[in-house]
């Protein structure tokens, strides 16, 4: 069977045989994030500070979920191939291997995207509810849909920046699973830990060689700051900066995923 064979009705029924499956692991992981949430905001409700229920710290909650959520689910997502029982009966399903990958993203990433963010908004919704009542305020809950609206209290630029970050972590994540046979996950927090660390020092050593100054705005426009006041502008290249940008925010996701088709579908060979 060739590896990049779509056939759309073997894939519907493969759909569904994943989905049916797999309906208790993507249930209890929803319970767990449910009640993830419910712990932790309910303990932010004991406390006496009415503005960690406003717009902004909302929309802090949600991507700290959806952090925390999203790769945990994503490095798990390829866990049979970590047991040889089970990478067994996964391999000798009649499917293509760009079916079995399709139907991952397709659960692992995009409907437990909808539902965490779906969870998310109704305890969300109860919390502010109650906070609103308890300290006399009146927070508005945040609009998962518009979330360009709302502060952004990670760094500048639109809060929906952060989904830059989010998608390739999780893509990050699921190449781990695809990638190593035991430990998955662990692996894939080491590593992110590790690519943290270098992207520290990374900058540390660039605030060394760099003048002292400043990124305005864009990576393009570079300020030097003068002891006198006449500050110097330093302009990138733009093809450089464009290509920066695109790449981090349109190809980077979908690289890190063909890569692990690639690996996924060296495994069926």
């Amino acid at each position: 069977m060739t590896t990049l064979t779509i056939v759309p009705t073997r894939t519907m029924l493969y759909f569904k045989k994943y989905a049916f499956e797999n309906r208790k692991a993507y249930l209890f992981l929803c319970l767990a994030v449910a009640a993830f949430l419910v712990l932790w905001l309910g303990v932010q409700l004991n406390f006496t500070n009415p503005y960690l229920f406003s717009e902004r710290v909302q929309a802090m909650y949600y991507f700290i979920t959806l952090f925390l959520a999203g790769c945990l689910s994503s490095g798990m997502l390829f866990s049979e191939l970590g047991s040889k029982p089970r990478a067994i009966h996964y391999l000798l399903i009649p499917a293509s291997t760009l079916e079995k990958f399709l139907c991952g993203l397709f659960f692992g990433v995009f409907i437990f995207f909808i539902a965490c963010s779906g969870i998310f908004y109704i305890i969300d919704y109860i919390a502010v509810q109650l906070a609103n009542y308890k300290y006399g305020t009146n927070w508005e809950v945040i609009n998962l849909l518009t979330l360009e609206k709302y502060p952004n209290a990670f760094m500048e630029g639109p809060l929906t920046d952060i989904f830059y970050f989010f998608f390739p972590i999780q893509a990050l994540f699921i190449l781990c699973s695809v990638f190593f046979k035991k430990h998955a996950l662990f692996k894939a927090i080491v590593g992110m830990g590790l690519l943290w660390v270098a992207f520290v020092a990374l900058f540390l050593i660039l605030h060394r060689l760099l003048p002292i100054g400043k990124f305005n705005d864009t990576i393009r426009y570079y300020e030097i700051v003068e002891a006198d006041g006449d500050n110097k502008l330093i302009v990138l290249p733009a093809l450089l900066t464009t290509t920066v940008i695109i790449f981090s925010k349109f190809l980077l996701t979908p690289l890190l995923w063909t890569v692990s088709y690639l690996k996924l579908k060296e495994k069926e060979l």
